[in-house]
């Protein structure tokens, strides 16, 4: 699976030059959509937008953990010799350190119960040379990950056992969605975070179920889920509701158009224009709505960060046009008027027969 940041485009800010003149100056070309390739059926079909497949390997082994003590569980500890006693009410410090009477402190950070067990009886065994210790977990308080992000609830999820990263997700209202459905949070950009180094697992396969993805949670683990901020899809011209909204994987042109109100009375359907890729280098392609549903032509499916602009009939009406989907872009997608920004220069050379 392609991650979705191989296709955005970096975030830019606008030069001084205005959106309008400098978009004008290339799609009011005359006779320059003829000379455009035409959209590719996937992103991937086009030689020159392939990316190299940064999704995480995934881990080959993740194994099942004993029940261990950490920072901040509360437990008792029984005493058995001559007699049997309970101290109940210990605490493990954040230095995961047991203070055990007559003992002094105890290092149980990270240890199975039955270690944790070993380690007090060595420092009672002075005092007493028969006595056994039982370790009861009452309040396993330390035994949370935490999550934060584009998620439903942020914040400290207690770690059950067998929990996994779905289940973690789950726990704490799943990933934001938009009206539509599409994901508001960026999956492909989460972290699963353990030891201050990152987990290599991608959260969207993991969802699947995929077991190298969708590994066990430990407590002290932190899930981070960013907002999407580059994986929009943006149509602006000639539709009746031009918008920006998040990617959603496998759309295809007939459904942005859809989702931005469809075409106006005023619309050219053969002077459609996708524009793909980084700001520095971005790929323009043509398409042609009455070819597609005619079935002539095959419905392009789009990749994140593509800008849809639908032409009109009447290029003299284009500027208008282009003041009204300014502000669109700009508020929905900053990394999207990057690219447009960007479509004099590159433009020049890719339409050049």
């Amino acid at each position: 699976m392609r991650a979705a940041r191989d296709y955005l485009p970096p975030v830019h800010r606008l030069p001084s030059v205005s959106l309008v003149a400098l978009a004008t100056a290339w799609l009011a070309l005359p006779g320059c959509g003829a000379s455009l390739p035409r959209a590719p059926q996937y992103p991937s079909a086009d030689e020159g937008f392939r990316a190299a497949d940064a999704t995480p390997p995934g881990l080959d082994s993740d194994p099942a953990s004993p029940l261990s003590l950490y920072p901040g569980d509360r437990v008792a500890l029984r005493m058995e010799s001559a007699t049997v006693s309970t101290v109940e009410g210990l605490s493990v410090d954040e230095r995961g350190i047991l203070h055990v009477p007559l003992v002094g402190d105890v290092d149980v950070s990270g240890l199975p119960l039955t270690e944790a067990e070993r380690r007090i009886e060595t420092g009672m065994h002075p005092f007493d040379a028969t006595v056994r210790i039982t370790v009861l977990l009452s309040e396993p308080l330390g035994h949370q990950a935490s999550v934060v992000g584009a998620v439903g609830d942020q914040g400290r999820i207690p770690v059950t056992s067998g929990m996994r990263v779905a289940d973690l997700l789950a726990a704490a209202g799943g990933p934001v969605q938009a009206d539509n459905g599409a994901f508001i949070a960026d999956l492909d950009l989460a972290r699963l975070v353990r030891g201050g180094q990152a987990v290599p697992i991608s959260v969207r396969i993991a969802l699947t179920g995929d077991p190298r993805h969708n590994v066990r949670i430990r407590p002290g683990d932190h899930l981070y889920v960013p907002p999407q901020r580059a994986g929009l899809i943006s149509v602006i011209g000639e539709v009746n509701g031009a918008r920006v909204f998040p990617y959603q994987e496998g759309i295809r042109l007939s459904q942005a158009l859809a989702m931005a109100g469809g075409a106006t009375r005023d619309a050219n359907g053969g002077d459609i224009r996708i524009v793909r890729g980084p700001s520095d280098h971005p790929m323009v392609y043509r398409a042609a709505i009455d070819h597609i549903v005619a079935g002539e032509h095959a419905d392009p499916i789009l990749a994140p960060g593509d800008i849809v602009h639908v032409g009109s009939s009447a290029l003299a009406d284009f500027r208008d046009v282009m003041s009204a989907a300014a502000p669109v872009i700009s508020l929905g997608a900053t990394a999207a008027v990057g690219v447009v920004a960007a479509l004099p220069q590159a433009t020049a050379t890719a339409t050049t027969p």
